[in-house]
């Protein structure tokens, strides 16, 4: 994955405005020239990198919430995610959290939603999914079809 930030982006303060001299010996401040093309970064090998690194998950953490401010969110879905959280509200960033409410969830996972809510001062952002395609689903393949298709046509 490779993302385009703007032409300056990577491109150091001391590079990006260079002193000069000017005509009586004055400092002047000159811009330099901008790379030319966007600047891309390679999260692929970022990623392959912070493995082989062992790198801190709150160092990973904290650099996603900083690199993309407002454009990714923390998938919830059960007690396994609450780590993520965790990471997220430590790094003291802004931060988005979001689940999947089928309404098939067991009242346990509700109060742990609940319990998120509370402990980190947070809303959860509940995605539902479409009623009329539920309901032409469960008409057609049954209430549990989606035991026999390995999930497939329900989590498409």
């Amino acid at each position: 994955l490779r993302v385009a930030r703007g032409a300056t982006a990577g491109v150091s303060p001391r590079r990006a405005f260079a002193p000069v001299r000017a005509a009586r010996g004055r400092c002047a401040v000159r811009r330099a020239a901008a790379p030319v093309g966007p600047v891309m970064t390679d999260y692929d090998a970022l990623g392959d990198k912070w493995a082989a690194d062992g790198a801190d998950p709150q160092e990973v953490m904290n650099f996603a919430l900083k690199e993309f401010p407002n454009e990714i969110g923390i998938a919830f879905s059960g007690a396994e995610d609450v780590v993520l959280v965790e990471y997220a509200h430590r790094s003291k960033l802004p931060y988005r959290v979001f689940a999947l409410d089928t309404g098939r969830l067991h009242p346990e996972t509700y109060k742990l939603y609940a319990e998120v809510e509370k402990h980190y001062g947070i809303r959860i952002e509940y995605t539902f999914p479409d009623a009329g395609e539920v309901t032409a689903l469960v008409n057609e393949k049954g209430l549990f079809s989606f035991y026999e298709d390995g999930h497939q046509e329900c989590c498409r």
